[in-house]
């Protein structure tokens, strides 16, 4: 029962993560950890970080069997794990008053599964120690973290019920921090990874999902301090994951996936590679190497750079989407069409934007803009995509339409 195991995906072994130099010297050692780095708990293992400025996980490996799922109570009574000293956890000074969540990175419910309820009890209980916990801030954990999460639970494309993920957390040369009083400083992450393993129901292969949600971005930082939070969540390739965190997956999870992090000459798609898919709902994950989404969002200069959002009328009749050209060349619009996140569409006709001219867009029906969030998508004639954007609730105000041409706090 215990601990992460290689071989839990019938006739596949995969291998605990390894590291770059950078990453292997804060590796915490200790000898009451298996292979002197690794905490183990049921169904899961950790390797911890000794930066006394992270406190955190490397990585958390875990092993999920769907068909023992059962329901659990929640203990909320997180622990220090007396294996690791702890000077190298992050306990609840740092999450108390402030808008950080305790983020498990190997989640209660997923981890909630055996043959009895005792057994998935015990389970669930041992992931609230620190050791499973990461910054997280409490907009992203209980919104896009959590849709991932549930996505995760929900799997559907695998042949057995059975799936192995690792998780983590991103950290960059410009991270937030955080010092409770009397207290030592903790970096907070800009970021977390999540790479899903299952054995495919169609083809009876390794198939891998990649995901990454930024929880910050280093470049609108303005001289106060202040951090942008950014709620997309987008599904990437295992390389670009290793690029950002130092870890190092097997080959057979790199070539399991179906994004590409190489570019391929003969490849009909405009791929920018390591490539990265914005995720609003599980519907737009992509699941093949050949059925993709062509971008042309870098290629032509037309941007969505505004939409009423929350009319007068608390209705959608005279809701709005506004376009803007800031290339150098006129494009037609004719037969574009924008969608909203539930794939309703509109079709655009008869418009022409020269350099610099913009166009309002209106009833928009089918097209139904919720003032709760949502996504907002706008494609080509041919298809390909040209701009996407999102917003939440916190940014719809009545009658006031909202920009989406400027820096905006989307999660504070």
């Amino acid at each position: 029962m215990a601990g992460y195991k290689v071989d839990f995906l019938p006739g596949v072994i995969l291998p605990l993560p390894t590291y770059s130099l950078e990453v292997e010297a804060e590796v915490l050692q200790s000898p009451e950890l298996k292979d002197h780095q690794l905490a183990e708990y049921i169904h899961y293992s950790v390797a911890m970080n000794k930066s006394t400025e992270k406190r955190s996980p490397l990585f958390v490996a875990l092993n999920i069997d769907q068909a023992q799922f059962k329901k659990t109570r929640r203990s909320n009574k997180w622990k220090i794990d007396p294996r690791i000293d702890k000077r190298y956890q992050l306990d609840n000074d740092y999450y108390y008053d402030n808008p950080w969540d305790r983020g498990h990175m190997a989640r209660r419910t997923t981890v909630a599964w055996g043959e009895t309820s005792q057994e998935a009890q015990r389970a669930a209980d041992e992931t609230f120690y620190f050791t499973n916990s990461c910054l997280q801030h409490a907009n992203l954990n209980q919104d896009e973290w959590l849709s991932l999460e549930d996505w995760v639970y929900k799997l559907s494309i695998d042949i057995d019920d059975k799936i192995t993920s690792f998780s983590g957390p991103i950290y960059s040369d410009f991270d937030r921090s955080i010092k409770p009083s009397g207290r030592n400083l903790a970096l907070v992450p800009s970021g977390f990874f999540k790479i899903i393993c299952f054995k495919n129901k169609d083809s009876g292969m390794l198939d891998v999902r990649a995901f990454v949600i930024f929880q910050d971005e280093e470049a609108l930082r303005d001289k106060r301090g202040r951090v942008r939070y950014n709620n997309q969540t987008y599904q990437t390739t295992v390389g670009f994951i290793e690029s950002l965190t130092g870890l190092r997956f097997d080959h057979s999870i790199y070539e399991a996936n179906p994004l590409v992090h190489v570019s391929d000459p003969h490849s009909p798609y405009n791929e920018r590679v390591p490539e990265m898919f914005e995720i609003a709902k599980p519907s737009d994950i992509l699941e093949s190497k050949t059925k993709r989404q062509n971008l042309n969002d870098d290629v032509v200069d037309i941007f969505i750079s505004a939409a009423l959002l929350d009319d007068i009328a608390s209705d959608n009749k005279n809701k709005w989407i506004s376009l803007i050209n800031l290339g150098s060349d006129m494009v037609d619009l004719n037969n574009w069409t924008l969608w909203d996140n539930s794939d309703n569409a509109y079709t655009i006709k008869n418009v022409k934007l020269d350099p610099g001219e913009s166009v309002v867009i209106k009833q928009i029906s089918p097209i139904q803009l919720s003032n709760t969030g949502d996504v907002i998508k706008l494609f080509d004639s041919a298809g390909s995509r040209i701009d996407w954007v999102n917003y939440t609730k916190r940014m719809v105000e009545k009658g006031v339409p909202v920009s989406f041409l400027q820096p905006r706090e989307t999660l504070n």
